[in-house]
């Protein structure tokens, strides 16, 4: 070894650079919290759509197809409805317990009004109407007597659950030949193994969801709904020159709307009417808004994830039948994917800024 080599200091080795956990993290910084419910939503579906291309695609028929997309919409479009009309209540923090029964309530007084001679149009408006009223019941009880919206929605979740029982303890079936055109009324699309359609209910659910959109994130209106979620009871939401007390029974009108609308489309679905029609409905409505991003503390989420979380809902239900597991199991999934997202909303509530 030379004099100089001896006398040489010795070079630092380079820096290694930041490792994948690291990395991750950093990038998860950059993202606004918000977002992320929604993000798992999406990473969620397109997982349970990967599954299901992996195992059921055939050289006939793929599994991810217009006509899946088709049939979700077809089978789940008055719990798209009812889950919009949920995420209004619960961005300002609030719950809706009555809409099952506010649905199994339209049921039996459209089959009632029909079998007494109403037309279809009169039939049609006062069955959203008795959700509008449901709705607004609620709201004011919220809002001007200061009762917990758990409480003021359970007592008319009871009552509308009566009142149905009142109708009738039997179906009644709906043959009304203007209810039967507009249930079969459909446009369909493809060949005969691809096939797909659009029907009525699918067209008043997606417009739902779009007006829901329109609402929440280009108006006043909405505004002031996510003001109330976000932990402020009136005071800023009111120097910012919005109504919070009007906006909060606003939101129980939508909601029970959405109901009355949600029960028309179930018996679009069913062309009947039970009192039994909805238990476990407003559930379902909540797990599909949760599943699709919306804090259960309110002030955080987006409609369009309630829709990709409605989605979700019945793709597990698809998967659990091409499965041929027991329709019991579509529970088990339904709570299991239900209780990492709330455990995701728990890590994002307590790391919020």
């Amino acid at each position: 070894m030379t004099t100089d080599e001896l006398t040489q200091t010795p070079r630092p080795a380079p820096a290694a650079g930041p490792g994948p956990a690291l990395r991750a993290r950093a990038l998860l910084d950059r993202v606004d919290r918000r977002f992320l419910p929604v993000i798992g939503t999406v990473i969620t579906l397109l997982a349970m759509l990967a599954v299901g291309q992996s195992r059921y695609s055939t050289s006939r028929s793929d599994f991810i197809s217009m006509k899946l997309f088709s049939n979700l919409l077809v089978d789940n479009s008055y719990l798209l409805v009812l889950a919009v009309g949920m995420t209004f209540v619960i961005l300002t923090g609030g719950i809706d317990l009555s809409v099952g029964a506010v649905v199994a309530l339209v049921g039996l007084v459209v089959a009632k009004l029909f079998s007494a001679g109403f037309p279809l149009p009169v039939v049609l408006i006062l069955g959203v109407l008795i959700g509008t009223a449901c709705g607004l019941l609620i709201g004011v009880l919220v809002q001007v007597f200061d009762i917990q919206p758990f409480i003021a929605s359970l007592a008319v979740m009871f009552l509308a659950r009566g009142l149905a029982n009142v109708v009738s303890t039997s179906s009644l079936a709906i043959d009304d030949p203007g209810f039967s055109s507009l249930a079969a009324w459909s446009i369909t699309f493809g060949e005969l193994r691809g096939m797909w359609r659009i029907n009525a209910s699918m067209l008043v659910a997606v417009a739902v969801l779009l007006l829901a959109v329109y609402l929440l994130h280009y108006t006043r209106f909405g505004r002031t709904v996510y003001g109330l979620g976000s932990g402020d009871q009136g005071t800023a939401v009111n120097l910012m020159g919005l109504r919070p007390a009007r906006t909060r029974i606003w939101v129980y009108v939508i909601s029970g709307t959405c109901a009355g609308i949600a029960g028309i489309l179930f018996a679009l679905y069913t062309k009947s009417g039970f009192n039994l029609t909805g238990i476990g409905m407003e559930l379902d409505a909540i797990a599909a808004v949760v599943i699709g991003g919306t804090l259960l503390s309110g002030g955080v989420g987006f409609v369009l994830g309630t829709g990709a979380g409605v989605l979700v809902y019945g793709l597990i239900q698809v998967l659990i039948a091409r499965e041929g597991l027991d329709s019991w199991w579509t529970r088990v999934f339904i709570g299991a994917v239900l209780l990492a997202f709330v455990m995701l909303q728990r890590v994002i509530t307590v790391r919020r800024p």
